[in-house]
């Protein structure tokens, strides 16, 4: 049988569009190849301006902790100076009450010496006793 002009025609529009829509299947290929190098280079970048952003954060946390810390350590030194103060007016204090104490003591001793030495007799002999046991 053969072919009619019909047939023909048909088949070469067939046959075109076969290759249109080759085309536009590479066409398309293309496209998404395109949109994925562009999604890829967008990612890159902001990968970068990310990372950069992450690394700004890090170094001005590590500045907040590292002006925390000295302030913390100052307010420690300030407080252990101001005790340290403290004690060594109350150890001056206590010098100075017990340098009084041994002056009034002796110059009771010197003023009652009789009374002293029948005190430091009986004291001895309470102990004695004490410690005996």
């Amino acid at each position: 049988m053969p072919e009619s002009t019909e047939t023909k025609i048909a088949a070469r529009k067939l046959e075109s569009s076969t290759e249109h829509a080759k085309k536009a299947l590479d066409a398309a290929t293309e496209a998404t190849k395109a949109v994925g190098q562009t999604v890829k280079q967008h990612a890159q970048v902001a990968y970068e301006v990310g990372k950069e952003h992450i690394t700004a954060a890090a170094k001005d946390l590590g500045d907040a902790a590292s002006a925390t810390y000295e302030d913390v350590r100052g307010l420690a030194k300030t407080k252990a100076d101001e005790y340290q103060d403290k004690a060594k007016a109350a150890w001056g204090d206590a010098t100075s009450k017990a340098q009084t104490y041994q002056s009034e003591t002796e110059e009771y001793i010197r003023q009652n010496p009789f009374k002293a030495v029948g005190i430091a007799v009986g004291v001895g002999f309470l102990l004695g006793v004490i410690f005996r046991r």
